[in-house]
Formats: structure tokens, C-alpha cells, sequence
């Protein structure tokens, strides 16, 4: 096969994962909302990497407390954007519980609006703005102690069939020259 030949292969299947069976059928009364899976990078209790984030639904949606540490540092004392971004989509992920359907990041808006500074308590929100077909636009927010706003967010997540998951989605090559 040539560099400019696009692939054949067919991708197989993977096992389904032990929280996609268990996804959709969230009791609707339930507060306290599951990590994702174990070691999720958001939200999973066994990943000593990731932000172990929990959330809990609410009359708007979902919220959450955290504090970002040093493992999170950007500039000295600060988290770092990229930490903050998983943090909110990891929050929107969770907010999915509220939908119950299995949804992807499509795209996600930050608007940095005064620095996360490391090991300070914060309040995380969100909420679905609207719901157009498979389109969700949701909506979230960071506020400090003193219920500041200093972080907002917005995103477009796309709800998808189960199989998205189960197998590998690779784009066709594009042969880009002349």
C-alpha cells in the first residue's frame, strides 16, 4: 500500500466497556452522579493522575466543588488552561447523566476570565441551554468562594449510538497534492 492509498482495513470491534451498559440506566432520582469509569481521566477514582472530579445533579443541572493541585500547576501557582478545559468538559460529560444518552464533545468555548489558583475551593455549574435533535448546547460555569464567576463555558456535545465507542473511527485519507 502507498502513502496516498487510503487504508482498507476494516476496524474490529472492542469489548464493550463495563460503564456503557450502565450509562443509560442512571435512576433519574439519583443526586449523586458515577464516574464515568475507574480510571477516567475527569472523573475516575482510581486514575492518581486525573481531577477525580464528582459532580451532583441539581433543579439546573449539575455541580461540583474542586480544587485544582500541583499536579494541575500552569504558571506558578495557577492552573493550568488545559486543566481547567478537562475539568469543564469532564462537567459536561457528567451533566450527560441528566440527558441519558451517551453524548461526544463536538466543541468546547472557555473564556479565562481571572486565573484558577491552585488549591483554593471553586464551584463548578452546568446546565443544558438547548436541545436541538442530536445537538446539545450546554452551558457552565467556575465561581470562587465569594460565588465570582471566573471562568464560563460553552459546548456543543452530539449524542451517538453506543457502536461509536465499540469501534475505532479512523478519517479517510485525503491525498492533498496537486
Amino acid at each position: 500500500m502507498t502513502e496516498n492509498t487510503p487504508s482498507t482495513h476494516t476496524p474490529e470491534p472492542r469489548q464493550v466497556p463495563d460503564w456503557i451498559p450502565a450509562f443509560p440506566v442512571l435512576a433519574p432520582d439519583s443526586a449523586d452522579l458515577p464516574p464515568h469509569h475507574d480510571h477516567c481521566l475527569g472523573c475516575g477514582p482510581a486514575n492518581p493522575h486525573g481531577h477525580q472530579l464528582r459532580a451532583r445533579r441539581d433543579a439546573h443541572g449539575v455541580h461540583a466543588h474542586h480544587r485544582f493541585d500541583s499536579r494541575h500547576v500552569g504558571a506558578p501557582a495557577i492552573a493550568h488552561g488545559g486543566a481547567v478545559a478537562t475539568v469543564l468538559d469532564e462537567l459536561f460529560g457528567l451533566l450527560l447523566y441528566t440527558v441519558g444518552e451517551p453524548a461526544v464533545t463536538r466543541h468546547l468555548a472557555i473564556d479565562y476570565l481571572a486565573p484558577i489558583v491552585l488549591d483554593t475551593p471553586y464551584t463548578l455549574r452546568a446546565h443544558i441551554h438547548a436541545r436541538d435533535g442530536r445537538k446539545l448546547h450546554l452551558q457552565a460555569t467556575i465561581e470562587n468562594d465569594h460565588a465570582h464567576v471566573i471562568t464560563t463555558a460553552t459546548a456543543l456535545f452530539l449524542t451517538v449510538d453506543v457502536n461509536h465507542f465499540l469501534t475505532h473511527n479512523t478519517p479517510p485519507h485525503t491525498d492533498n497534492t496537486p
